[in-house]
């Protein structure tokens, strides 16, 4: 791909992610202002945004917080596979396999959520809560780091004579090795 080619996708992406962002955001203000309106769960300190929206293994995945949950958010790219709203599966991002679960709003379509706290009453603040959403975003897509491969086994402490060495030991103090 040419580098002004490069540009233009990127800034295609870009737009989408801002657009898409816009949808959920105005998409879940409505649910907490008409279909969540009056339930006692609600933060009246939160609002709704979607923080960090990023593409990934076929998904825009990004971290949702609202009045009443914060969740990871997977919308599927290109047409949507159908699936039915409560289906649950595994959601893979760099961190690891999450259980997702299928929700489905006419104006966003089919997406994958994966609950990180609900209720939202541990947040005092909107701010507290966006640094926390954003916290979370980078942790879920970051790769662990590879595990160290195990220590070498360790050299016997004591010297080893050659008949230990070879297993002749006769169990008579040769390295206190009985006789096989």
């Amino acid at each position: 791909m040419s580098l002004p080619a490069a540009l233009s996708s990127h800034r295609d992406d870009a737009a989408r992610l801002s657009e898409l962002t816009a949808r959920v955001e105005r998409v879940f203000t409505m649910i907490a202002t008409v279909r969540m309106a009056g339930i006692p769960v609600l933060n009246p300190a939160l609002g709704v945004a979607l923080c960090g929206l990023e593409t990934f293994g076929g998904h825009d995945v990004g971290v949702l917080v609202t009045p009443w949950f914060m969740n990871i958010m997977a919308f599927p790219l290109g047409a949507p596979e159908p699936v039915r709203v409560g289906t649950k599966r595994d959601l893979v991002l760099p961190s690891g396999a999450y259980e997702a679960i299928a929700g489905f709003e006419d104006e966003l379509g089919p997406y994958w959520m994966v609950s990180l706290f609900s209720p939202m009453d541990a947040f005092e603040t909107m701010e507290a809560a966006l640094a926390t959403a954003q916290a979370a975003m980078v942790e879920i897509m970051t790769a662990p780091e590879p595990e160290a491969p195990p220590p070498p086994p360790s050299l016997p402490t004591r010297p080893v004579s050659r008949r230990g060495l070879f297993g002749w030991a006769r169990g008579d103090g040769d390295n206190g090795e009985a006789a096989a």
